[in-house]
């Protein structure tokens, strides 16, 4: 799959496959474990994702596909290699990059006018590795 060209919603899709399929779980599987953890999904619903039936996943639905796969959502949302990634419509990055971002240890070039200092203060200094000042 080219992440670039694919778009977040599709690299979640594969991503959700490929782990389910690793797992031993058939689509009802995960079905049925996603509405465990309070995501109502069965079959049918996880079929349309992996099919690219599915034009968005919810922030709350990325983070139940997460916790139902035994995963951190930054691996559903960005895959492992570090082939071209879509950021956003316009914008693509490398998938390093991207994953560096979600974690919040740095931001994407150009997107903090006012450098990494504003970036980090939404970030726990244990969250850094730092100390507290």
């Amino acid at each position: 799959m080219n992440a670039a060209s694919s778009g977040p919603t599709a690299v979640i899709a594969g991503r959700v496959r490929e782990l389910r399929r690793r797992r031993g779980w058939t689509a009802a599987d995960l079905g049925a474990r996603l509405t465990e953890h309070g995501l109502p999904w069965n079959r049918t619903t996880v079929v349309k994702l992996e099919n690219g039936r599915r034009e968005n996943v919810s922030v709350t639905e990325l983070l139940v596909l997460a916790e139902a796969l035994g995963t951190a959502p930054v691996n559903l949302l960005v895959p492992p290699d570090n082939e071209p990634y879509q950021v956003t419509p316009d914008r693509t990055e490398d998938a390093d990059t991207v994953r560096a971002w979600v974690r919040g240890e740095q931001p994407l070039s150009g997107t903090t006018p006012e450098g990494t200092r504003l970036f980090h203060t939404d970030v726990s200094w244990a969250g850094l590795g730092r100390p507290a000042p």
